[in-house]
């Protein structure tokens, strides 16, 4: 072989070995030209407690806001009348109910129970009641962590139709609520604190590692806080700084997040109930602003209220800004209606002033000014309704804003 032909060779070669070299190095480089997001890591850190909570089921049927099955669980005494609940699942197949009687050891030889022709909603118990909604909360997800017809989402509730702690905009109303909840807000995000309302609970409500008496004089279950939190959680190497959710314990999971954590955990929390020497109302109410860490993963967890009604119940405001009106209005509202008790007070003081000496306003001009703080009050009152109906009814479109 001549030289020119050897030659030859050699060039060729090295042009083909230049060429895989670059290939390898531009394909190196192109990973990290990937978005973050589909970049591979290989990271065998422990992941944050609990494991995120983005998917929507864990079946390989994906789930619809359309066949979405759900079921309702409430923690009630004897005494408590549950009919709203009841007409629920009537009306809807795809709803079902599971209603804890805690000071009923077993429902089956009750009469008051078994007498009812829906009896299969009550036919539920907890080992001990301890901890108010808690202990039913967590022996619900125990006793059916395993049950193939797991609803898509679970909805943890007291059992009064209405109370304080409801959200206003639906008429504080346990049905409303459960009838109006937005399927697929609660399969997305995974948990979802059922009131909207900051108040009490957010956004800085208790400081575990603070001993603060004017804190335990408000929160008592902030005196205790600390150390159930360490025998809560003892992976834990220091106490969360704050923790705030809305009050009162009652929340939506889709099934996804109750099977992101391990059955195990469930029966470590229950038994801490079982076995705690904390009074009752104590051991409940740590749980009260718990479960969101639980859930979420988030020591704080405040949505913001107005998208907390839009996306969790469809009652949609036109704006922020104009949700935040209404209320301006009914701080208004209730500064005139003082006005107005403090006007009657005064005219029926009068007889007492005039004994003491003292100046009351005449009688023509206090019953002017109440029919002038009344007309005001009442002009209020109508924007306010039809600012609420429209919000309530889903926006213009029926379907927001």
């Amino acid at each position: 072989m001549d030289i020119r032909c050897k030659r030859n060779i050699f060039l060729a070669t090295c042009i083909i070995l230049i060429f895989l070299l670059l290939s390898w190095r531009l394909r190196g480089s192109n990973v990290n030209l990937l978005p973050q997001s589909q970049r591979i890591h290989l990271d065998n850190s422990t992941p944050p407690h609990p494991p995120p909570t983005t998917s929507t089921s864990t079946s390989t049927t994906t789930t619809t806001t359309q066949n979405t099955t759900r079921t309702l669980i409430l923690a009630k005494l004897s005494e408590e009348i549950t009919l709203w609940a009841d007409e629920l699942a009537e009306s809807d197949p795809t709803f079902s109910l599971a209603i804890y009687t805690v000071d009923i050891d077993d429902p089956s030889t009750n009469p008051n129970l078994t007498s009812l022709p829906n009896f299969k909603n009550y036919n539920y118990t907890v080992p001990a009641n301890k901890g108010h909604e808690a202990m039913v909360y967590l022996t619900y997800i125990i006793d059916h962590y395993d049950d193939p017809n797991l609803s898509d989402i679970s909805i943890f509730m007291h059992s009064h139709l209405r109370t304080w702690h409801n959200n206003d905009f639906l008429d504080s109303s346990s049905a409303t609520m459960v009838s109006r909840l937005r399927s697929s807000h609660v399969l997305k995000t995974g948990y979802m604190n059922l009131r909207c309302h900051h108040q009490p609970g957010c956004p800085n409500h208790i400081h575990p590692r603070l001993s603060d008496k004017d804190d335990d004089l408000k929160i008592p279950e902030s005196a205790i806080i600390g150390d159930s939190w360490t025998e809560l959680f003892p992976e834990r190497k220091r106490l969360p700084e704050v923790l705030s959710q809305p009050c009162c314990g009652q929340f939506a999971l889709s099934k996804a997040t109750i099977l992101s954590i391990p059955r195990e955990k469930y029966i470590f929390y229950r038994d801490w109930l079982l076995q705690t020497d904390l009074e009752d109302r104590l051991s409940g109410r740590v749980w009260e602003y718990t479960w969101q860490y639980i859930f979420a993963g988030r020591e704080v967890f405040c949505p913001d209220e107005y998208e907390c009604y839009c996306q969790g119940y469809g009652v949609c405001f036109e704006s922020k800004a104009q949700y935040e009106r209404w209320f301006e209005m009914r701080r208004e509202v209730g500064r005139l209606e003082r006005e107005v008790q403090n006007l009657e007070d005064d005219g029926e003081g009068d007889g007492e002033k005039q004994e003491e000496g003292k100046q009351s306003i005449p009688e023509d001009e206090r019953e002017r000014k109440k029919i002038e703080l009344q007309q005001r009050i009442e002009k209020l009152r109508d924007q306010m309704d039809r600012e609420k109906e429209l919000a309530v009814t889903g926006g213009r479109d029926g379907k927001g804003w």
